[in-house]
């Protein structure tokens, strides 16, 4: 009988993916895959490949086949992808948050606020950049004209900050913390900031390539969805790490680390491509024509996600574009201002002030209180009960451009010591704030945005002083809607699960809070929305004379279909208060 071969098989060698990135702290998670050995335990290879040219280095990159993938900002793929019918791909959303571009002047400049900037000659660092392409962004939500945007072109950070010292540009974008040493040195000054409308950073990469090394494209991607979630359970150790590595104080990393939400997910946001394209045509950078954003991605790795921005009322800036106009023609564009000023402007609950005066009454809200305003979009709410009361709020609104120009109206009012502003998803910042902090929590049209009750009214329960209220004014399920309505709220108000009352009502019971009043509002907003609507329509020449024929077409129709819904009788409203 023959023996068995005592020689074993080697294993197969590890392929090899090379990643190419800008070596700067969102890449991190990268880094920290290949210390800890993620990658090897996930069975692949990384190498990092440096390419501190940016997003046009790393397309360059990608095609030359040099590099895999990229981990690129998103207008940038989005526009090669669209204006060349490139081989290159998106595969994941590397950065589910936005990037906060800060607004910049030279140190001198009589400028200190974003209004004075309209006409003036922008830095930029070529055109088609991020720098070039944001200031785009933010005309359009400012409603200035396209038309009078002139531009400098500086090539780096360096010459930017040269020009707006030197006269040659007014003011220029960069990302706020790399700015950051500037601005606190006094090297420039910082008259505000903005947010991309879409996610910052996407991974791409060549179609040719995908097809070659698809599993061990997926074991990266896989890989570094780990390392993302390490990243974000291990607050003090990353904090550390990416200080010392990339040479950031601590307290400044700090700040970043709370409002960033690096996932490496699997999802592509369908708002997002249709935002990029929207400032791309505008710019001239990519045809105006239509695109099918589901040639964008490719489906074996990625799929398409419609989330709160595809939402008619917050896909396009309506909310921000409409208030600048709206104080434009009232003449308080810039400088100081009175929040019972804003007051006309920013309250887009139902019943505005008046619904705020009976959330006061009946959960005995005053200068003391320690409040909680989840969902609060522009603002108004916030500083209603900061500037009435003097109560101190803590306002977190999940759309960074809302609550960009929130905290910009803020400032205006000279209301920041007493509302703060934080931009994020509240389910996640509320698992580090105070335990048993605050003696109110309170939204307005909120709650039917999000799908985890439990979870929500748990933190809720956690964070509120014993005795603390919490109040709600939401939409409930009153009848069994109709396949049509149920379509219409998840495609038009993102509010894809609705409880019965009794259900509602039960959750905030099983997270421990006793109901002290549940009223039924169906009545009376079924004849609010319904008026609403009438009056908007009715005022439609105004409106389109201010702000223009999109942004009422937009409007009207939303508030059409709210009132619809309502009408149709199968749509509640309640207001629920209940404590803790």
């Amino acid at each position: 009988m023959s023996s068995p071969s005592s020689s074993s098989s080697s294993p197969s060698p590890k392929t090899t993916i090379r990643v190419a990135g800008v070596p700067e702290h969102f890449v991190f998670p990268i880094f920290q895959a290949q210390e800890k050995g993620i990658f090897e335990k996930h069975g692949v290879e990384v190498e990092f490949v440096e390419h501190k040219g940016g997003t046009g280095s790393m397309i360059n990159a990608l095609k030359e086949g040099s590099v895999d993938i990229a981990v690129a900002l998103t207008e940038g793929l989005v526009a090669e992808i669209a204006k060349n019918e490139s081989d290159i791909t998106l595969i994941s959303t590397y950065v589910e948050s936005p990037l906060c571009w800060a607004i910049s002047v030279g140190k001198d400049s009589p400028i200190n606020g974003v209004e004075e900037l309209r006409g003036k000659t922008w830095g930029i660092s070529r055109f088609t950049s991020g720098s070039h392409l944001m200031v785009f962004v933010l005309a359009l939500q400012r409603g200035w004209d396209l038309k009078d945007l002139s531009f400098a072109v500086k090539g780096n950070i360096e010459g930017l900050k040269d020009g707006v010292n030197d006269g040659t540009a007014d003011a220029f974008m960069w990302e706020v913390f790399m700015t950051k040493k500037a601005h606190d040195s006094g090297v420039i000054k910082k008259v505000g900031a903005i947010y991309t409308p879409w996610p910052c950073f996407m991974i791409a990469a060549r179609k040719s390539v995908l097809n070659e090394k698809e599993d061990s494209i997926k074991k990266v991607l896989s890989a570094l969805r780990e390392s993302c979630k390490e990243f974000h359970q291990n607050e003090k150790e990353v904090i550390k790490a990416i200080a010392h590595k990339f040479d950031l104080s601590e307290l400044d990393t700090e700040k970043w680390y709370s409002t960033v939400r690096i996932t490496a997910n699997n999802h592509i946001s369908e708002a997002a491509i249709e935002q990029a394209i929207e400032i791309l045509r505008k710019t001239g950078v990519v045809p105006d024509k239509d695109y099918d954003v589901t040639h964008f991605f490719d489906h074996r790795f990625s799929s398409l996600e419609r989330d709160i921005k595809y939402m008619k009322l917050y896909n396009k800036p309506e909310l921000i574009t409409s208030l600048y106009a709206w104080l434009k023609h009232a003449g308080l564009a810039s400088g100081s201002i009175k929040y019972t000023a804003l007051l006309p402007y920013d309250q887009h609950h139902y019943h505005g002030v008046e619904a705020l005066e009976k959330c006061i009454q009946e959960t005995k809200i005053d200068a003391n209180s320690r409040i909680i305003n989840f969902g609060s979009g522009l603002g108004g709410c916030a500083r209603f009960f900061a500037g009435k009361l003097g109560s101190e709020v803590l306002a977190v609104e999940i759309q960074d451009d809302l609550s960009s120009t929130a905290s910009e109206l803020t400032t205006r009012c000279a209301l920041r010591e007493k509302v703060h502003h934080i931009s994020g998803d509240f389910l996640q910042i509320g698992k580090h704030l105070q335990t048993s902090g605050y003696d109110h929590i309170v939204s307005w049209l909120t709650v039917l945005h999000i799908p985890q009750r439990k979870d929500l009214f748990q933190i809720c329960y956690k964070l509120l002083n014993d005795g603390g209220y919490f109040y709600a004014e939401d939409f409930y399920e009153k009848n069994p809607l109709t396949p049509s309505e149920k379509k219409t709220l998840k495609e038009e108000v993102y509010c894809g699960y609705l409880p019965s009352l009794e259900k509602y009502l039960n959750d905030l019971k099983e997270a421990g809070f006793k109901i002290e009043k549940a009223e039924d509002l169906t009545a009376d907003w079924t004849n609010y929305t319904k008026e609403r609507v009438e009056k908007y329509v009715g005022n439609k020449d105004e409106i389109v004379k201010i702000c223009g024929e999109d942004i009422f077409g937009r409007l009207s129709t939303f508030y059409g279909k709210i009132a619809s819904l309502f009408q149709a009788g199968n749509l509640g409203g309640v207001k629920i208060i209940a404590r803790k």
